[in-house]
């Protein structure tokens, strides 16, 4: 069984060529080919070739430009025993000469340092005979792809995938065609990234050595604002933390690596008066700059301008004055007072809604979509009704249950992190020994408190801001 994915190049083809060259991961490079040249272990060559055809299109080498496609196709780990890397190999050149109809220069790498074998092929965008660009469109090349594919996989006697849906019978916003291949066969991509973070988080010290444990995993990792973005090398899927689980979200990540629960500051670079090879020094907003903190690198996250510190929450923190004399010791929590608190992003953990299949038509369909949709929309304005009446009947206002509710919240999610911390503790003792039952039991029943809570504090919100849209429009109403 073979999945299909499909990405292009538009920078940087040499680079892309050289990775999948890349003679550690295709067996000293004898993995490697390229229909247009009878030598391929000279990546910047092979790109100089490509990149010579692209310059003869009509368009050129302008900017944004597709350079080249990059398809890559993973076999099953029961397929990469069942055939040679070798054959496998030559199998993926028949599939890339077929796509191809050989009018585009191509280079196929297959890679054999993983669990699975898969063959990397990169396509001239433009054709050798006609120098016109390769056209593609997103639904229907990878249906052509995953057709030639599985044909002759097929041929080969490998597994064939189920046959896909229509398009109007999936889920507009579901998996991709590449997590859906490997469902089939019990091997979720997501699970598979879960269990990457997992490795990369106990052997690692900062999260510069996570991302690259994670890279040598066939994972990258991506800071986009406060949320890490995962991405599968082999299959190309993105996946957005809250979509993982509470424990891979980067909060969570950082206590894993340190071994300890953190709390979060965050500054900008220009307030770093100084960095080292080891930690920097900031000043702490509100001081004139006349104090300052050393923070450790192993304890922080960039994000551009922005930097993320995550420091031990049972920690002392020294504080400095500028020529780097003592000048008072201060809890972690205390550092709030110089620093703004993180706002409170504590979403739920992402649940899918199941598509709608009853119904002759898509018109039918459709309908009973819209009145799932309504039924929501009066499930989360009768929560909002309880709610309210509680707080009269307790006579609690309702930013003193905000407040409330985020205490606890805060609460849970350091008793949350101590629990996971407690098992990559244990994992580590252990050796290769799953976590215990009621290890997982308590960590799955923290996770479901924490997204009870973070709903009650969304309702409690929406109460509020109902609450302030009724007392705007009453003082409108107001005669003078």
């Amino acid at each position: 069984m073979a999945v299909v994915n499909m990405s292009q190049i538009t920078v940087t083809l040499h680079k892309a060529i050289a990775y999948i060259a890349n003679p550690d991961k295709t067996e000293h490079g004898t993995l490697v080919s390229a229909n247009f040249s009878d030598d391929a272990t000279n990546p910047a060559e092979l790109a100089r070739r490509m990149m010579t055809t692209v310059e003869q299109s009509a368009g050129g080498n302008r900017a944004n430009g597709v350079l080249a496609h990059h398809v890559i196709q993973s076999f099953s780990p029961e397929d990469s025993r069942r055939m040679t890397a070798r054959e496998l190999h030559e199998l993926g050149a028949r599939f890339a000469d077929e796509f191809t109809g050989g009018e585009y220069r191509y280079v196929i790498a297959t890679h054999v340092d993983r669990g699975h074998t898969h063959n990397h092929i990169i396509i001239c965008a433009t054709s050798d005979v006609t120098f016109h660009k390769m056209r593609t469109k997103p639904g229907a090349t990878i249906r052509r792809l995953r057709e030639i594919s599985d044909r002759l996989c097929r041929e080969a006697g490998l597994n064939v995938l189920p046959e896909l849906k229509p398009a109007r019978e999936r889920r507009r916003h579901g998996v991709s065609f590449a997590e859906l291949y490997a469902s089939a066969k019990g091997d979720a991509i997501k699970d598979r990234i879960r269990a990457a973070i997992d490795t990369a988080a106990g052997a690692s010290t900062d999260f510069d050595s996570f991302a690259r444990e994670l890279n040598n995993a066939g994972v990258t990792v991506v800071v986009r604002g406060r949320h890490l973005t995962f991405t599968d090398m082999s299959s190309g899927l993105r996946v957005r933390d809250v979509k993982l689980g509470r424990a891979y979200d980067e909060l969570n990540v950082m206590a894993r690596i340190g071994r300890y629960t953190v709390m979060p500051i965050s500054f900008n670079r220009r307030m770093i008066a100084e960095q080292t090879d080891n930690a920097v020094r900031v000043w702490l907003p509100g001081t004139r700059r006349r104090l300052l903190i050393t923070i450790p690198l192993t304890r922080i996250v960039r994000d551009g301008d922005t930097y993320r510190a995550y420091l031990p929450t049972a920690s002392q923190q020294v504080i400095t004055g500028r020529r780097g004399r003592y000048a008072k010791q201060v809890r972690a929590e205390d550092l709030y007072g110089y620093f703004s608190r993180p706002p409170m992003l504590l979403e739920p953990v992402v649940r899918e809604r199941m598509p709608v299949t009853v119904g002759k038509s898509d018109a039918q369909r459709r309908w009973y979509a819209m009145q799932a949709r309504r039924l929501d929309e009066l499930h989360q304005l009768a929560n909002e009704l309880n709610t309210a009446s509680r707080l009269v009947d307790d006579g609690t206002t309702v930013d003193d249950a905000i407040a409330g509710t985020v205490r606890r919240i805060e609460a849970e999610r350091e008793a949350f992190q101590a629990a996971l911390v407690a098992v990559c503790d244990t994992a580590e003792t252990d050796g290769d020994e799953p976590p215990s039952d009621k290890a997982v039991v308590e960590l799955r029943e923290r996770e479901r408190r924490l997204d009870e809570l973070a709903r009650e504090l969304d309702t409690l919100r929406r109460v509020r801001a109902q609450a302030q849209h009724v007392k705007q429009r009453r003082h409108i109403r107001q005669p003078e």
